[in-house]
């Protein structure tokens, strides 16, 4: 099986243009960064605050310089940020230093998280996944985003999907894979990863990509699924429950 090196290769893409590598449309300057940053937490926060219990905690996977790091910090009393990438790291902490209630920390891209369990209330990966060529690894990622979200906690995951059919699974079997294109996923066989790590999907649903073609561009297919983790905190027996 081929190796691919994550942190080195999104360590080269930070030095080369950070911002770029991170919101390709959006990174004229840093005004522009931090309003595409703006703009795409309220995506990751659509449907999450009418089933979220606590705003005390939040953890990004793949926050690459803090794009919505910084924009979530207003949603949450403490918020964290994972990348593979150490000096994506770096500039994170140094653009969001102002901001004492965000932390940057790099991680080995293995699909481990360094949290204990039950840290969190709200977790999310936006337009990272599909970076990732190996699909364990993201299965990785969401049975870990399950162990270190509180009880109740809630998880939110952008994918890039495929068609479901025998031509689409060849297609895809056959596609070259780096550290840039990625692995898809079908809806169905996503939704069963989520629900193995143990989760309660609240909403999952799949974009076609010709249903919100921009400026003449294709863009890819689109997964977004929200889930719960179970209020399994043990409580008090009552005598009279007994």
């Amino acid at each position: 099986m081929r190796r691919f090196d994550m942190k080195s290769d999104w360590d080269a893409r930070a030095g080369d243009d950070a911002h770029k590598a991170i919101a390709c449309d959006d990174a004229q300057n840093e005004a522009a960064f931090r309003a595409s940053g703006e703009r795409d937490v309220q995506l990751v926060l659509e449907g999450v605050s009418e089933i979220l219990e606590a705003h005390q905690s939040a953890l990004e996977i793949g926050c690459g310089t803090g794009r919505l790091l910084e924009p979530l910090a207003r949603h949450f009393q403490q918020v964290f940020g994972v990348d593979v990438s150490g000096e994506m790291v770096r500039r994170g902490r140094e653009r969001l230093a102002h901001l004492p209630q965000v932390h940057l920390v790099e991680i080995d891209g293995l699909g481990k998280l360094p949290f204990r369990d039950e840290s969190f209330d709200f977790c999310f990966s936006y337009i990272t996944f599909h970076h990732i060529p190996i699909k364990s690894v993201v299965r990785s990622y969401i049975s870990e985003t399950h162990r270190v979200l509180k009880p109740a906690g809630v998880a939110r995951w952008h994918f890039f999907g495929r068609p479901a059919g025998i031509l689409a699974s060849i297609r895809e079997s056959v596609t070259h894979k780096d550290t840039w294109r990625g692995c898809k996923f079908t809806l169905s066989e996503i939704s069963a990863a989520v629900r193995v790590a143990g989760f309660e999907i609240v909403d999952a649903h799949y974009v076609p990509a010709q249903s919100w073609r921009l400026f003449g561009k294709t863009p890819p297919d689109i997964i977004w699924i929200t889930a719960r983790k179970s209020d399994h905190a043990a409580r008090p027996v009552s005598p009279a429950s007994k």
